[in-house]
Order: C-alpha cells, then sequence, then structure tokens
C-alpha cells in the first residue's frame, strides 16, 4: 500500500477523536470534618438529574481534595459520604471551576446505611483493598474481562493476558474469593466474561494464609472477581462457533457455575485463526504455584529450559496456526474447614512458521553472515493437573495438600537453507520431546498464640525429559571440530534422558516482639539428584561417537539457616535478613567422581517508605548464589544445531549475584494521575558464562566463570493521566546489559542496550465512539567489539470503538510499521488493519460478528535478536488476511 494511502488512512482514524475534546468542565473542591481536619478517601459523586446516571467521580486525596470532570449545561446531584459521617447531598448547575467547593461532613450516629451506599460508588478504598465499580468506567461494548480491566485507572492488560495494576503485576486472580486456574491472569482475562463482572478488587499484600498475614515481604498482588448477583447460583457463560473462507473455523465455549459451596469453570476451544488461550509457553510456565522453597533464602540452581529451541507462536509472527483447548476448575467447599479446588487443562497445537534472516556471527573472521531461510512446524500436545485439599479448622490454622502435575509431547520439525560464502546447505532437523512432572507440596501454619507462630513447607517433585535430535544435511556438518567420513548424505540421531528429583522443606517460627515488630528464624533443606545419559549416531556409519556419550550423575544438598528481622518505624518498614547456607555437591562422569561444598553468607534488606498512603517507595537487595545443574557440567559433546556443538565443563564454580530493585508508585483520584516506576541492577560476580570457538560458522560451544563482572540494568516508567474526557498514558522501558565472555579463545565483551517509549491517547464522543492514538519507538543496539549494529522500529496506532446503532458496533485497528537496519541502511514498511462488525439487540442472548483480520494483506514482519555469539534479523510471515463470520450465544 503506497504511503500516502497509508497516510490517508491514519489521518481519516485520527480525526474522529477530535470531536471529543473540549466538551468538560472540571468541579473541584475539599471535604473537611467538622473540626476543619481533611477526610481523605472521601467518596465524591455527582448524579445527572436528566438520566438519573453518574456524570461523574472522584476520590478526595490526603488533603481531602478532589476534582470530578463533568459536561456542563446538565443539573447534577452532589453526594459526598465516607464511612462513619452523614452523606451530604447538594444540587449544582453552575459551578466555577477555578473556584473549590468547601464540603463539611458531619459525624453520623450510626454506620450501617452508610456502608451500603459506599459499596455502591465507582471506586472505593479500605485499607489494602481498592475496589472499582465496572459500570462506572465501560461502555457496554466489553466481551471479556481484559476489555474490562483495560478501562479501569493504573490497569495494563499486555497481549499475553498478563495484568499490571500501577505498574506492579499481578499474581493471582480469584473469581468470588475463590482462585480461579491456581490465579492465572491469561485464562481469567481471555475467558471470563464482561457482562458478569460486578466489581474489581485490587488486593494489595495479598495472602490467603491467615496466620502469616503481615509477616512476609512478598507484597503479593491479587484480583478479585466479583461477580453480578444475577450470575451467582445459576449457570452463565457464552458459547461461539463461526467459519469462513479458506477452511477457516473458530469455536469456543466458556461455562461458570458459582455457588456458596461449588464454583466450577468449564472452557473449551477449537480455531485456527490464530486465537491462542493457552500456548506452550504458557505450558512451561505453568508451576502450579508450587515454586522452589530455596529461591526465597537466596540460593538458586539455575536449570536449561526445558522450551529450548522452540519458536515462539503467535498471530504476529506464524502463517498458520491451529490451537485446541478444553479446562476445567472447581472449588468445592463441604463445610467451613475443608477446601477441595483443582483444575485439569489439555491443549493442543500445530503451527507454521517461516522466516529469513540475517546472522551476523561474533567471530574474528572476513566472512561473517550468513542468511539463513527457515520453515517450522510446531506440534504439541499437552495436559496439567492440579488437586489441593485445604483444612482451616480455626483462624488460627492452615493445612494444605497439593499434587500438581503436567506432560506434553513436542515436536518441532525445520527446513532450513544456509547460505554462507559459496556454500550453500540444505538442512532438515526434528527436536522432539515428552517431558512430564510430579509434585507432591505440604504446607501447614499454626498460631497458638498473639505473639508465636510456627510454619513448615515440604515438597519433593519429580522431573523428566527425554530431548532427541534428528539431523539430516547435504554438507558435511562440524567441520574443523570434529572428523565425519564422506557420504552422500549425513543424518545423525542424538538421544538424551535427563532425570530430576527435589526433596526440600522448610521450618520458620515468628516472635511477634510488639505491633511493629517481629523477628523470623528459618531452617530449611534442599537435596537435588540428577542424571543424565546421551548418545550420538550416524545413519548409515558403523562410527562410534564416544565424544558424544554421557552418563553423569550430579547431586546438590543445601542446608541453611537464617533469620530475618521486620519493624514498622513511623511511614518506614524496614526488613534485613541474613541466611547461613552449607552447600556440598558432587559430580559422576568420565569414571571420576568430584566433590565440593562451601558456606556461604547471604544477606537480604526489605525497605519501604510509605510517604502517603498513595505514594511509596520500595527497595529490595537480596544476594544470590547460583549453581550450575547437570547439563551445564556434562563434558560429553552435545550436537545443539546443524552447526553448533555444545561441551559442559565440570569445574563450574557457582556465580554470586547482587540484585538490587527499586520501585516507586504514585496512585492520586483527585489529579487523575498514576505515576510509576521500576528500577533493577544486578550485579553478577564469577558469573557462568559461554565460550564460543569458531570454524566459519561452525561453533563449538562451552562455558566457564568468568572474573570480570558482568551486569544488567533494567527500569520502567508509566504515567498514566486522566483530563476530562480524556486518558492519556507515556512510558518507557530500558535494558542494558555488559557480558564477559569468550570469542575464540580471546576475552570479548557483549554490550545492548534496548529502549521502548510509547505513548497513547484514548477519548470518547457522548459514549458512542472511542479512539486511541497510539505511537511506540523500539532501538535495539547491539555491540560486540568491532561489531555493532542498531535496529529501530516506529509504531503508530489507531483504535476505534464506535457504536453505530442500538446494538451494531464497529471496532477497527491500524497499525503501520517501519523498521531500519542502521548498518546495512535496509528499511523496512509493514502495516496491519483489522475490523469486526457485530450486533447483539438489546437484551437479547445472541451475537453476530464479521471479523476480518490482515485486511491490507501483509505477508511478513521484521524482528532482531543478540546471543552471546550472533547478530540476527528476521523476517517473519504472518498470517495472510482472512474473514470469519461468527454467532455467539450468552448463557
Amino acid at each position: 500500500m503506497p504511503f500516502l494511502k497509508r497516510l490517508i488512512l491514519l489521518s481519516i482514524f485520527s480525526w474522529m477523536a477530535f470531536p471529543a475534546l473540549g466538551q468538560s468542565k472540571a468541579l473541584v473542591g475539599q471535604v473537611l470534618d467538622t473540626l476543619n481536619r481533611p477526610i481523605p478517601y472521601a467518596n465524591v459523586v455527582a448524579i445527572n438529574q436528566s438520566t438519573q446516571k453518574i456524570g461523574g467521580f472522584g476520590i478526595s486525596n490526603d488533603e481531602g481534595r478532589f476534582k470530578i470532570t463533568l459536561a456542563p449545561g446538565a443539573e447534577y446531584l452532589l453526594r459526598v459520604s465516607f464511612v462513619g459521617y452523614k452523606q451530604f447531598e447538594m444540587p449544582v448547575k453552575e459551578w466555577d471551576s477555578e473556584t473549590p467547593m468547601l464540603i463539611v461532613l458531619q459525624q453520623a450516629d450510626t454506620e450501617l446505611g452508610l456502608v451500603e451506599v459506599v459499596s455502591e460508588l465507582p471506586v472505593t478504598m479500605k485499607g489494602d483493598t481498592l475496589t472499582y465499580k465496572t459500570d462506572a468506567f465501560t461502555t457496554g461494548t466489553e466481551r471479556k474481562l481484559e476489555d474490562v480491566l483495560e478501562k479501569l485507572p493504573g490497569f495494563q492488560v499486555d497481549e499475553n493476558g498478563e495484568v499490571k495494576v500501577q505498574g506492579k503485576k499481578v499474581d493471582k486472580v480469584l473469581v468470588d474469593g475463590k482462585t480461579f486456574f491456581d490465579g492465572d491472569t491469561k485464562l481469567a482475562t481471555k475467558n471470563l466474561p464482561a457482562n458478569a463482572v460486578d466489581r474489581v478488587q485490587v488486593l494489595k499484600n495479598f495472602n490467603e494464609i491467615s496466620p502469616i498475614r503481615g509477616l512476609d515481604n512478598d507484597e503479593t498482588l491479587a484480583l478479585n472477581i466479583q461477580l453480578k448477583e444475577g450470575k451467582k447460583n445459576m449457570v452463565f457463560g457464552d458459547l461461539t462457533a463461526g467459519g469462513g473462507l479458506q477452511e477457516r473455523y473458530l469455536a469456543h465455549a466458556n461455562m461458570f457455575y458459582y455457588a456458596p459451596k461449588l464454583n466450577l469453570n468449564l472452557i473449551g476451544g477449537s480455531n485456527n485463526v490464530g486465537e491462542q488461550t493457552f500456548t506452550l509457553q504458557d505450558y512451561f510456565r505453568f508451576s502450579g504455584g508450587m515454586g522452589g522453597l530455596g529461591g526465597r533464602t537466596g540460593s538458586r540452581v539455575q536449570f536449561n529450559s526445558d522450551d529450548l529451541g522452540i519458536p515462539l507462536a503467535s498471530r504476529t509472527n506464524a502463517f498458520d496456526l491451529k490451537t485446541h483447548l478444553g479446562a476445567l476448575n472447581f472449588n468445592y467447599s463441604p463445610s467451613k474447614k475443608w477446601r477441595h479446588s483443582g483444575f485439569v487443562i489439555a491443549s493442543s497445537s500445530d503451527n507454521q512458521l517461516g522466516s529469513s534472516s540475517l546472522r551476523t556471527y561474533l567471530n574474528s573472521e572476513e566472512n561473517v553472515q550468513e542468511i539463513l531461510n527457515s520453515a517450522s512446524r510446531v506440534e504439541n500436545k499437552s495436559g496439567l493437573a492440579k488437586y489441593g485439599l485445604t483444612y482451616t479448622p480455626k483462624e488460627e490454622t492452615y493445612l494444605k495438600y497439593s499434587f500438581f502435575g503436567k506432560l506434553s509431547d513436542i515436536s518441532n520439525g525445520n527446513l532450513l537453507n544456509s547460505n554462507f560464502g559459496n556454500i550453500e546447505q540444505n538442512i532438515e532437523a526434528i527436536n522432539s520431546r515428552r517431558p512430564y512432572s510430579w509434585q507432591h507440596r505440604l504446607d501447614w501454619f499454626h498460631a497458638p498464640s498473639d505473639r508465636h507462630v510456627f510454619s513448615m513447607e515440604l515438597n519433593a517433585e519429580k522431573k523428566f525429559t527425554d530431548p532427541f535430535f534428528d539431523l539430516t544435511t547435504n554438507q558435511k556438518p562440524l567441520l574443523g571440530f570434529y572428523p565425519i567420513a564422506d557420504a552422500e548424505t549425513y543424518r545423525f540421531l542424538q538421544a538424551q534422558e535427563i532425570g530430576t528429583q527435589t526433596l526440600e522443606g522448610a521450618f520458620n517460627y515468628y516472635y511477634i516482639l510488639n505491633p511493629t515488630n517481629h523477628l523470623n528464624w528459618s531452617v530449611g533443606y534442599q537435596n537435588l539428584a540428577q542424571t543424565l545419559t546421551g548418545n550420538l549416531a550416524q545413519e548409515g556409519s558403523a562410527e562410534d561417537f564416544e565424544e558424544f556419550e554421557n552418563d553423569n550423575e550430579f547431586g546438590f544438598q543445601d542446608l541453611y539457616l537464617g533469620m530475618t528481622w521486620k519493624t514498622k518505624w513511623g511511614k518506614w518498614i524496614i526488613s534485613p535478613s541474613v541466611f547461613v547456607h552449607r552447600y556440598a555437591w558432587n559430580d559422576q562422569q568420565l569414571n571420576s567422581e568430584l566433590n565440593f561444598d562451601k558456606t556461604l553468607a547471604l544477606p537480604g534488606l526489605y525497605a519501604k517508605w510509605n510517604i502517603k498512603s498513595n505514594k511509596s517507595f520500595t527497595y529490595r537487595y537480596q544476594t544470590e548464589a547460583n549453581f550450575m545443574d547437570i547439563q551445564k557440567l556434562a563434558q560429553g559433546f552435545v550436537l545443539q544445531d546443524y552447526n553448533a556443538i555444545f561441551q559442559g565443563n565440570r569445574a563450574l564454580d557457582n556465580g554470586l549475584f547482587s540484585n538490587h530493585s527499586l520501585s516507586y508508585n504514585h496512585f492520586d483520584m483527585f489529579s487523575g494521575l498514576t505515576l510509576f516506576g521500576n528500577l533493577n541492577y544486578q550485579r553478577k560476580r564469577n558469573e557462568i558464562t559461554t565460550t564460543t570457538d569458531f570454524a566459519g560458522i561452525n561453533r563449538l560451544l562451552s562455558l566457564v566463570n568468568v572474573e570480570p563482572v558482568n551486569e544488567t540494568l533494567n527500569g520502567d516508567i508509566r504515567l498514566d493521566k486522566s483530563l476530562n474526557k480524556m486518558k492519556f498514558e507515556v512510558g518507557g522501558r530500558w535494558n542494558a546489559f555488559k557480558t564477559n565472555l569468550f570469542l575464540d579463545e580471546l576475552p570479548a565483551e557483549n554490550q545492548q542496550f534496548s529502549q521502548t517509549y510509547d505513548t497513547k491517547l484514548t477519548t470518547t464522543f457522548f459514549k458512542v465512539l472511542e479512539v486511541d492514538l497510539g505511537y511506540s519507538f523500539t532501538a535495539n543496539n547491539y555491540n560486540s567489539g568491532a561489531i555493532q549494529n542498531t535496529f529501530t522500529t516506529h509504531s503508530p496506532k489507531v483504535e476505534i470503538d464506535l457504536d453505530i446503532f442500538k446494538g451494531l458496533k464497529l471496532n477497527a485497528d491500524y497499525t503501520y510499521n517501519t523498521y531500519l537496519n542502521k548498518a546495512s541502511g535496509t528499511q523496512s514498511d509493514f502495516d496491519f488493519l483489522n475490523a469486526f462488525l457485530s450486533y447483539q439487540g438489546k437484551k437479547s442472548p445472541w451475537e453476530i460478528r464479521l471479523s476480518v483480520w490482515n485486511i491490507l494483506d501483509t505477508r511478513s514482519i521484521r524482528r532482531d535478536s543478540f546471543s552471546e555469539n550472533l547478530i540476527s534479523t528476521y523476517s517473519y510471515l504472518v498470517q495472510p488476511r482472512y474473514g470469519l463470520l461468527s454467532v455467539k450465544f450468552d448463557l
């Protein structure tokens, strides 16, 4: 599409936003008590007397000041309320936006009636709980929970369904107080119907375990989705079915049942249009909420990722996506003491990806560039299940048993064409594996008195994976590293089996000295046992590849004792800690055994400055001992790719990291301002890093501890500002690292600095049209010695949400991208236009929807990446233009 047409299209979308400007007027004031003291968090609501709907609302700040935005020309009833005070009401028709109103609340004789009124207000705050009445923010066009959350102040929802509130990631999602699929945010945001949501509660410092509330420093953030009364004690949800040309199809079902004792959630779906409710990456991410206990004390074993080498598939980088999902979540409470909970998730996918990449290897030779064309197919069948039994005989006792298991069958097939110098190589590579794991966990917490709390946690885990690599090539591989006999074609089969068993336990005693001080003593133990076997064979050859044989055992033990002190002093919370670890590990391979042991003291610090109730700084410091796993120690060769061999190093020692994080949070309903930022710095001493020896594009990879310090610095900042009928957002993200490593046996330093800036303006016009104008800029700078490059992407974006007439709605979005490779001076432009036309009559359960993705029929996008030994820029194939006609029925 010519640039001029793109510009005209973008201008038309943008022009639709301007009528909404300048159609509102601010009403400001201050809420005081009879002693002229400011009342913070008072609710201020203006009700339009003609429509009897809320015209604007706000919450007073620490100084009692408030500001609400109203459309002039109407008469309003101003209502101000706060628990413990009589409700104030006053009619308002004309007001001066520069002159504050003074409102004095009288103390009430009873609070019963006021509690009911406050609960219906748009935003209420009580302690660590912030509650949003969603009807005050939504327009009725929202389909799922993610659409609702995006309308709430201070909320962000990314493409993967991950939710952040005021810059902090949401750790858990509850529905009516019960865990939804173990708190997974993606399954909740992508499936819960928007019309079932009554309120959204932000639960800060969430902990379902009563005896230790307020004693830890986790600051867990949870969302509790409160359902509308009409959605309880009945089945609700939606059923969707659709089809289109090119054999496109979509079927999806969400069914929910919520009652006082039993909650059931059923999700099912099948489609080939790129709707991925649960992906292969979600499978690997899903841990059932049962992470290792040792990570809290600063001790960590870095396992190789199970998804290593499996490409990420999404609508933005794959040209064919087929996904299927079935999921059931349940919560059953036969009595107040007992609760059964759990879930079962089964999924499968068949995704096809295609790309062309220019790879620049970081070696010292003259010819360092390779053109690689790839066609990949990733197939996956996976299942997960969890069961938990909770027993709480009284508030001071908590006992829970959990079982979590998962298994998968994964195949990643690649057809590659490599062009390096005058050598063209055709490659077929298949990576497959069938990993499984299971975990048992027991948690016990007991508070026999107000001053003493005891806890015990036990965890047993078993993991197994069997990666199999099938490599076929027309060129002799691994030239310069391993001698291969001449043949017409070369096919190699590599099999591995890796088993891991972990047993760990921790005992804690909390001694509460007084309301502002307590001590926590911890003792714990972790025992890790791993086995690794592997071999390589060549089809049609009797050669014995002894160098590729592995038969190893690895054992790791960690015994620790720690103490934490937590004190509250004025507006400060300070909590220093220290954990003393006794480590021992042994490595058996090559007919020999090596044993090591050491003692380390790992200090930590948590500090929080509550400047005001809506403004705070939080600082965390933790020293971390980072250990190796069996795959990093195994000295037998492992074929990693058509041009890469890996060899472990059994002489590796642990790295010692210093982690610093600083976060700032400011949320002010008076000014409509949300400001938050995070800064993280990691200093890595003795880090385990990669060594690379080159022979052309062939690489021999290994690991070594490096003396120079490696550093990582990343941060983000975001500002949201509500102004009249507009909402303005601006933010930035930065990531910088410096890594010392070895290239061709010479010390080298890789540096990366990535920066992203984005801004968004949301405006509405008579609640009929909502327009989002956005822009983002990304620059990735990669530097390794004499080789450096910078890639930039500019992306303006426009989204519209238009209520055309009585249930007929149009949603559309357009994004234009300009990608520049500065080293080569090449520029690539690509854009996407999607449109969705839907109709649903008032109070009708039926919706008809016409969806057209990629209207401009863009066929590829651009991306780039940086690893320890190469820089790559990619052109990915994407799904072509397609349409879908679907029907949805609300249960």
